[in-house]
């Protein structure tokens, strides 16, 4: 048998790894060429501040800036406003504008520049007509007052940047108030009787005639008429039986009873609030806007809440020499009740849309 020797092949040559490196060495260097010339697609951080400039209602140029003092000196006293880009809130304005209270407490509103003279308080959400600002003192308007605040307890907007904003309008002798508010502040409320002179809808502040009806004076409505509204409106109300203690308390101490059931009815939705149920607190007498129902006062009865009370409001303030007098009727923040009694600025003009419903005007 023959032996067949197997020799070993020679070992192949291998060239491709070498094209292969010159070849993607070429393709690095093309696209080098190619991209060192392009502008980034990255964009650059935005600057911290956007200065805005108006004219006629619209925003007619922005410039971004690395400070507020950078963007003051751009506005240079044109109408215009500075905003934060990190939370797009508004931290400087020249003219007009909204302000809106902050969240945390009420807003002390003073007659004085000094912030020295308090004139009335407005809750957190209320948004005030902002006439003039400057960082440390603004001027503003709500609810017929002109006065002082504290321009770092307010939220700015320039006019030109809200498009939903509250106004006033005539139905029939009804005056609506369309209210633009946070924390459930706003809503369409019937404001009371609307004066003869008001035409069409404006966002003008407009005094309802029912604000000014002497609270002393007694209605011409019975007490069965007042239980009849109260069923009509509320078949479940617990304050139904009530309007004799309404009529008694109107004689003893020469306060309006329809005017007191209003009250009534606006602050316990008809006695079935929790505040009522718990404590037969009618008219949120002591429930503060921080807590409430904590502070609510507690009373025995609802007839004890509507003696006490009325007997409260009679002599703190409907009396001229009472404690919080500023004119015997329902008012708005700048005179009668609505400057203490309640931080809610349209508070008097709710009251005031049940007794025109009530036909007590």
């Amino acid at each position: 048998m023959t032996k067949r020797t197997i020799r070993p092949t020679r070992p192949v040559r291998r060239t491709g790894s070498f094209k292969g490196l010159v070849f993607f060495f070429l393709l690095g260097c093309g696209l080098f060429l190619l991209l060192r010339d392009k502008p980034q697609t990255i964009l650059p951080p935005a600057s911290p501040y956007v200065a805005e400039l108006y004219r006629d209602g619209k925003v007619i140029r922005e410039e971004e800036f690395d400070s507020v003092t950078e963007a003051k000196a751009f506005i240079n006293g044109r109408r215009g406003a500075i905003k934060r880009t990190s939370d797009e809130r508004y931290l400087y304005l020249t003219g007009s504008g909204i302000g809106i209270v902050n969240s945390n407490q009420t807003l002390n509103i003073y007659s004085d520049r000094a912030l020295k003279k308090r004139h009335t308080y407005v809750a957190p959400g209320s948004r005030l007509a902002l006439l003039a600002y400057t960082d440390s003192v603004s001027r503003v308007e709500i609810a017929g007052l002109t006065g002082y605040v504290a321009s770092d307890r307010l939220t700015l907007y320039p006019l030109e940047q809200s498009s939903n904003r509250s106004y006033y309008e005539k139905q029939d002798e009804r005056l609506l108030h369309y209210i633009v508010a946070d924390a459930g502040l706003g809503g369409l409320i019937t404001a009371g009787e609307a004066p003869a002179s008001l035409d069409d809808r404006t966002m003008q502040y407009v005094e309802s005639k029912t604000l000014t009806q002497d609270l002393r004076k007694p209605t011409a409505l019975t007490a069965k008429q007042l239980d009849a509204y109260i069923k009509k409106n509320a078949p479940d109300s617990p304050l139904i039986g009530t309007g004799k203690t309404f009529k008694q308390v109107e004689r003893t101490y020469q306060i309006n009873a329809a005017y007191l059931l209003a009250h009534a009815i606006h602050e316990s939705d008809y006695g079935r609030s929790d505040i009522a149920k718990d404590k037969f607190n009618l008219f949120g007498v002591n429930a503060t806007d921080i807590a409430p129902g904590q502070n609510a006062t507690a009373y025995t009865s609802f007839e004890d809440s509507i003696r006490k009370t009325g007997r409260f409001i009679a002599r703190d303030y409907l009396a001229k020499d009472g404690k919080y007098y500023r004119g015997p009727f329902l008012g708005n923040k700048a005179r009668g009740m609505n400057v203490f009694y309640a931080s809610d600025p349209y508070w008097s003009e709710k009251i005031a849309g049940i007794l025109l419903k009530m036909n007590a005007v």
